[in-house]
């Protein structure tokens, strides 16, 4: 991956959108899934998707306690310096799994009515971490040299399921990658966006698809979230294009760090 100056400070900026799937809108349920991105202001990234189960009851609720602490915590932990990010990474998912749990037991219910997956990813200057568990997509890019996938999507034993934050043995299925600093571009998605974005044969990255999402994001001069570009992914996950893919709720999240360097 292509490193960076210490005297430069690359600034992130993304966009996100989510829709609900055309199977939940028959079924008039809600959307499932929860995202969340932030950028700090020592320039660390944060984001997070987790898929409630389709067959959970509660599915949203287990994957909005889930994003929520992530978020907390990679906060919290970032900004008083923690730079150990493997270790750091896995403490903020058995921390989320310990919210969900703890939310089900509250409410007098099987966790696996909270049940969902989960995908985080975080960046400072230097370096970061990354972790799955389930299915979903995550790639990543230095800019230069094409797309490549973080961990290929979980699946479970059987056709067309895969593995959980509640899960007995989640810890033990935890996967965990350290990522170098180098990386200017990453995207998440919920596993209703996997056959547009993988090569399931090949188990490459569909990468024109991303050069053509990133191509308004790289251009854009946005700070932070770039608003007007979650507004057209919104229009683009609610399209023909998408709905003719995949029922399933659908969720993106898309940021960079190219083109935008500022002094420290």
């Amino acid at each position: 991956m292509v490193g960076q100056s210490q005297a430069e400070l690359r600034m992130w900026r993304f966009a996100s959108a989510q829709a609900t799937g055309k199977s939940h809108l028959r079924s008039g349920l809600p959307c499932q899934d929860r995202m969340a991105c932030t950028i700090l202001s020592n320039g660390s990234l944060i984001a997070a998707i987790a898929d409630g189960a389709g067959s959970a009851a509660m599915g949203e609720v287990g994957a909005e306690i889930a994003v929520n602490s992530v978020l907390s915590e990679l906060k919290r932990a970032l900004e008083k310096g923690r730079s150990d990010y493997v270790s750091l990474i896995h403490e903020v998912a058995v921390q989320a799994r310990v919210a969900v749990l703890s939310e089900a037991a509250k409410r007098e219910t099987e966790p696996r009515s909270l049940a969902s997956t989960l995908l985080i990813l975080m960046l400072v200057q230097d370096g970061g971490a990354a972790i799955q568990i389930g299915d979903g997509v995550m790639v990543v890019s230095d800019g230069g040299n094409g797309w490549s996938w973080v961990f290929w999507p979980q699946r479970g034993e059987y056709a067309n399921t895969t593995y959980f934050l509640t899960d007995d043995d989640a810890i033990k299925r935890i996967q965990i990658e350290a990522l170098p600093g180098g990386i200017s571009d990453v995207a998440l998605m919920s596993d209703g966006l996997e056959s547009l974005a993988l090569h399931y044969a090949s188990k490459t990255v569909h990468e024109p698809f991303f050069n053509g999402m990133f191509r308004p994001l790289v251009q854009s001069d946005a700070t932070g979230e770039a608003s007007h570009l979650s507004e057209s992914l919104q229009q683009f996950l609610s399209s023909d294009q998408v709905g003719s893919r995949t029922d399933d709720d659908v969720s993106i999240v898309l940021a960079t760090r190219r083109n935008q360097v500022r002094p420290e």
